[in-house]
């Protein structure tokens, strides 16, 4: 063994490769510049300034706690509306209805079509049950989506939720929202069938432009700021259309044809673990939505008063 005299020194850094260290600090020192910029221009440009509100009002409501919330009432939500689905299954089957040639015009993949055939053989003897189970459920947990937004959008606008004006007429609109996107799903999927390429594309981004439409509507009965028009809901409604439309773009052009050429069983596995991912963002797109328009509505009032 050689002296530690004789120990030589470790070979010196190659000039112009600087190490991982000074990387992960020279990274660091940009990000603290930058948001020091960035605090800087807060006074001149409501955008930096609405974004950096949204960040504050998300931890200061626990968005990431809501939106797991959310999640869990969609999920429920969404079972109850799939056993009343099965039990109108049944009774197409009990009518000798064919139902391959149907989801198959409908422009729906080989999965969800075997899928909806097997849900209509297995509920044709107990279509009665599920049909009263299933009414039962979905009014049950439709009230309870109802109320869990409007203490989401009572939160994210600071104000005190007011009683509910009229119940049904609430309870209808929770209703017919998933009809009216099932229907323009449906549609979509239709045209994508039987159009090129460009045209059913075209379809599938006007689904965006629905689901923009129908969060626009919803926004304007839950609860916010007195006096607020129906603008104040614009850059919400475009946040969660754009979002909504970006999971579809995504299940229906990638995730569709990977569970149709899948097992069996990863095909379950995979449709249920990317149901629970999508309610999730689901429930958190809902409060950024939502955060999204308190806070700009805020900011714009705060500097027309100026």
């Amino acid at each position: 063994m050689l002296p530690s005299d004789d120990i030589p020194p470790p070979p010196p850094a190659a000039p112009g490769k600087p190490s991982m260290r000074a990387r992960a600090e020279a990274l660091t020192a940009r990000g603290q510049a930058l948001l020091e910029r960035l605090e800087g221009e807060r006074p001149r440009h409501a955008s930096i300034e609405i974004g950096f509100r949204s960040v504050v009002r998300d931890k200061q409501i626990a968005g990431g706690v809501l939106g797991g919330g959310m999640a869990y009432r969609l999920f429920f939500w969404t079972l109850a509306l799939s056993v009343l689905v099965s039990a109108g299954l049944g009774f197409a089957a009990h009518a000798d209805t064919d139902l391959d040639s149907a989801v198959s015009d409908a422009g729906l993949t080989t999965a969800v079509a075997s899928t909806v055939s097997t849900a209509a053989e297995q509920s044709d003897a107990g279509r009665w049950w599920l049909l009263v189970i299933g009414v039962y459920l979905t009014l049950w947990f439709s009230w309870s989506l109802f109320r869990a937004l409007r203490l989401v959008h009572a939160a994210a606008w600071q104000v005190a939720p007011q009683p509910i004006r009229n119940a049904p007429r609430a309870l209808a609109c929770v209703l017919a929202a998933p009809v009216i996107a099932a229907a323009a799903t449906v549609v979509a999927g239709w045209i994508r069938a039987h159009s090129p390429f460009g045209t059913g594309l075209l379809a599938t981004l006007a689904v965006g432009a629905a689901f923009a439409f129908l969060w626009l509507a919803a926004s304007r009965g839950l609860p916010s700021a007195p006096g607020t028009p129906w603008t104040a809901f614009l850059p919400g409604a475009v946040l969660l259309g754009v979002g909504l439309e970006a999971l579809h773009l995504f299940t229906v052009y990638f995730l569709a044809n990977k569970l149709a050429s899948s097992s069996a069983l990863y095909g379950s596995l995979g449709l249920a673990g990317t149901m629970l991912f999508y309610l999730y963002l689901i429930g958190r797109g809902v409060i950024w939505a939502a955060e999204l328009n308190a806070v700009t509505w805020e900011v714009r009032s705060e500097r027309t008063d100026v």
